[in-house]
């Protein structure tokens, strides 16, 4: 969802969107536990969507961390839309694409920031624990995450097993880390390609 969302504002140009940018941009900020509250007034009972009775589910926890990462993967690719040679922009509006080509086009020409802003909210929302605490209730084998489980062992006083879930996480953050870095290899790899082959098409054309 942040991807759409992100490309259409990286490349609107109606008036308003550098408002909207900086909403999307103040986001970033957003504290898990003030989403969690709004979400939860929304889907208890007397809320807007009480009917559906997804309160302390795991759709809960799932909209939950949505609404974190959703900004921060739209604003990274609002970045890395803007980061696109404006030369090439112009080159792939001069071939005439449909509104479907165009955007799948320069999603594909900025997949490596794209991609790195996808990993980054999935880093936010790994071990993301007030969100998920209330409006999951950490209850055992329905929503119970490893963060609220980890917060739990500790009040328990069990420290060992808190550790080893501890490990899980810092295990799964650093295979994020690992394929950002891989990303942003590749990205430089193909810059560095791009640049090489610059001078010779430079050539053929004149």
């Amino acid at each position: 969802m942040g991807i759409p969302i992100g490309t259409a504002l990286g490349l609107s140009r109606l008036r308003g969107r550098g408002l909207v940018r900086a909403v999307v941009y103040s986001l970033y900020a957003l504290p898990p536990v003030v989403a969690g509250l709004v979400l939860y007034l929304i889907l208890r009972r007397e809320g807007a969507l009480g009917a559906l009775g997804l309160l302390f589910t795991p759709w809960a926890i799932l909209l939950g961390e949505t609404m974190l990462t959703i900004p921060l993967i739209a604003g990274l690719t609002i970045a890395a839309i803007a980061e696109l040679p404006s030369e090439l922009v112009e080159a792939i509006d001069a071939a005439g694409p449909t509104p479907r080509q165009r955007f799948l086009t320069l999603i594909s020409q900025a997949r490596f920031g794209i991609l790195s802003g996808v990993l980054v909210g999935y880093g936010r929302s790994l071990a993301e624990v007030a969100a998920a605490l209330i409006l999951g209730g950490n209850i055992r084998g329905e929503t119970r995450t490893i963060g609220t489980a980890i917060l739990q062992e500790v009040n328990r006083g069990d420290f060992d097993f808190a550790l080893v879930l501890a490990g899980i996480l810092i295990a799964q953050a650093l295979a994020t880390a690992f394929l950002l870095y891989r990303l942003q290899r590749a990205e430089r790899v193909a810059a560095g390609r791009a640049l090489a082959q610059r001078p010779a098409s430079d050539q053929v054309g004149g």
